[in-house]
């Protein structure tokens, strides 16, 4: 999995295959999206027109076109598809509008499965949070996750906005252990208490949100730490979302960030190969004024959720 990926959540129509193609081109090789989103489709079509596009610049050059397996796709089952009756045709109908994990007919050309899908959401769409049916559909839409995991139609399987509670639960039903929790996850919400307990489980940690919802963006603490960061480094294109960034690439047990943006430049300064390799370098270092200004973000923990606040599910 690739260590940084677009975020396409509230990115529809022409804007989602704008932005997925905008990262393409830029390098990044990471796309999350999700059935709620209902992009998955714009989100293809985007990936088929960078494919086509890296197919002609190689003009012949043997290895250098892109196929389907070059780009890594997550995808979610959202909370009204949870439950038995409901599951395998949600991930049918992924499958199908992301052209993965489709079963090739013979003769057909292969289709690779689908990398990663998630369980959105804790609970299930119409149904108190306090309700014991909760519990059930997620046991439900896990066996039906490590049905498809099994039959190779995805590749990984894992969890979104998962407490310790639901996690620790698991050991229950589960016969596969999560790859990853995608959760909000930023400097004024490290989620300590649940970090330790993946490590314990061997989840790794995928984090959506790290710039706040673009709240931070604008947190003079942030806009501190990256102007220390830019001079420690000698980097001027060192910005308060590069800063968050490569905060949240710093943090043990996190596998990966998730950085939404439908603005081309700003997709490229976040997760394209650039953006990535200095927001890796700035991760990576260290020193006394580089120590400091992660330290300015390490203190802002205050448990705030700009999203979803998972704890109210039962």
């Amino acid at each position: 999995m690739p260590r940084l990926g677009l975020g396409t959540f509230k990115i529809r129509g022409e804007d989602a295959t704008r932005s997925t193609l905008d990262a393409l081109r830029s390098g990044c090789r990471h796309i999350d999206t999700a059935s709620c989103y209902r992009n998955e489709e714009e989100v293809r079509l985007g990936i088929k027109i960078w494919r086509s596009e890296a197919a002609a610049d190689a003009d012949g050059r043997e290895g250098n076109e892109a196929n389907d397996d070059d780009v890594f796709i997550t995808s979610k089952l959202a909370p009204n598809e949870m439950g038995e009756t409901r599951v395998h045709a949600a991930l049918d109908g992924v499958y199908e509008r992301l052209g993965r994990g489709i079963r090739s007919s013979p003769g057909e050309p292969r289709v690779p499965p689908l990398d990663l899908a998630l369980v959105h959401w804790p609970g299930m769409a119409r149904t108190p949070p306090d309700s014991p049916a909760n519990r059930t559909a997620r046991a439900e839409t896990w066996r039906a996750l490590e049905d498809a995991l099994a039959a190779r139609t995805v590749r990984a399987i894992g969890v979104s906005n998962y407490t310790r509670t639901h996690l620790l639960e698991m050991r229950d039903y589960a016969r596969v252990i999560p790859a990853v929790n995608q959760v909000e996850f930023h400097p004024r919400c490290q989620q300590r208490e649940l970090r330790r307990t993946c490590e314990a489980l061997g989840v790794g940690i995928v984090a959506y949100s790290p710039l706040g919802c673009g709240e931070l963006l604008k947190d003079p603490r942030v806009s501190r730490a990256a102007e220390l960061l830019a001079e420690a480094s000698g980097d001027t294109a060192v910005t308060p979302a590069r800063a968050l960034i490569a905060w949240s690439l710093r943090q043990t047990g996190i596998v990966a960030s998730i950085v939404k943006s439908s603005n081309g430049d700003r997709v490229a300064h976040n997760v394209g190969r650039e953006g990535y390799k200095r927001a890796a370098a700035l991760a990576e270092a260290s020193g006394t004024a580089v120590d400091a200004a992660f330290r300015e973000l390490d203190g802002m923990d205050d448990g705030t959720h700009f999203c979803w606040d998972p704890t109210v599910v039962r």
